[in-house]
């Protein structure tokens, strides 16, 4: 059992940011249903294997649009979807990857 492992899902739409499905330690998962507009969907990770080890911070995407309009809604929207979220492992190598030129957050 780990000392800490939550979860935020957030997705990316048109219209911006929205707040999806999340998982907070002792108190499970609150589900929300994905906007059927998304384009890209982000699971921000904080997991910490014991009081002892460093808290691991990851995030992991799912694209469900193509990269010219997750690009344009970025471009509208923002690059953050959650306050940090360029200290998570994978979220500003995603940026670059699909050719986000901004300076990433």
């Amino acid at each position: 059992m780990s000392a800490s492992d939550e979860v935020d899902e957030m997705h990316l739409t048109p219209g911006g940011w929205v707040q999806g499905s999340s998982k907070i330690d002792f108190a499970g998962w609150t589900h929300v249903d994905p906007p059927s507009d998304r384009l890209l969907s982000v699971r921000f990770r904080e997991y910490m294997s014991s009081s002892f080890s460093p808290m691991d911070l990851s995030a992991d995407e799912t694209k469900h649009g193509s990269d010219a309009d997750i690009l344009a809604a970025l471009e509208k929207h923002g690059v953050e979807p959650r306050p940090g979220a360029d200290r998570y492992r994978g979220w500003p190598e995603f940026l670059r990857t699909i050719g986000y030129k901004r300076k990433v957050i």
